[in-house]
């Protein structure tokens, strides 16, 4: 005798259903992030130096650091303006060092004067057009010194305004640092040219 099977009907699944589902892994995904976090350990960091303006003088620390640079040099810059800068990029390009430069899309009209240094080196330059500013001030070196601030890699922000800079050795932070840099010079456009300049009105 054929057993009698009854059919379940199906539940099909409705929008809230399936937001609620997204929801729930989203926030499992925050807690597990957030967890990490918490438990992750406290990683050594050593300070090489700490620099304000003003007075005028921290363009030559960031120089230095340059100037000893053996491997990379990774760049981040809201404004890039500083040709002094700009010429020890390209000494550390000659010596061999592999030099990479983000700037802010938007704020490049005010690269015109270091733009060409930097090209006419050999150095690659993106611009980073998808926020509504690229506003980190970074500078990796090698593979365990940040150099991060306020500080603006102009010539305001060494003689006019009120910055900071701190230069740790740490190759936690410089990963961290080299990962988000990485995320950035993806979705960048490298620069072969000079932007134009905005008519005057």
């Amino acid at each position: 005798m054929p057993l009698l099977t009854k059919k379940i009907p199906l539940i099909k699944p409705t929008k809230t259903h399936q937001r609620l589902a997204v929801f729930l892994c989203v926030l499992g995904l925050a807690a597990v992030s957030w967890w990490q976090s918490v438990q992750a350990e406290p990683q050594p960091a050593e300070i090489l130096a700490i620099y304000f303006t003003p007075p005028a003088g921290a363009a030559s620390g960031l120089i230095k650091q340059i100037d000893g640079a053996k491997k990379s040099i990774k760049v981040m810059a809201y404004g890039f303006t500083a040709k002094n800068l700009a010429e020890a990029l390209v000494r550390a390009k000659r010596r061999g060092v592999d030099v990479n430069l983000i700037q802010d899309e938007k704020s490049s009209q005010n690269n015109r004067e270091t733009l060409p240094i930097l090209l006419a080196g050999g150095i690659e330059v993106r611009s980073d057009g998808k926020h509504a500013i690229q506003h980190n001030k970074v500078m990796l070196i090698d593979d365990d010194i940040v150099i991060t601030g306020s500080y603006n890699f102009t010539n305001s922000a060494e003689k006019r305004n009120a910055e900071n800079i701190m230069i740790v050795r740490s190759s936690y932070a410089a990963k961290r640092y080299a990962d988000n840099w990485k995320s950035h010079w993806e979705h960048s456009v490298q620069v072969t040219e000079l932007p134009q300049e905005r008519s005057k009105r």
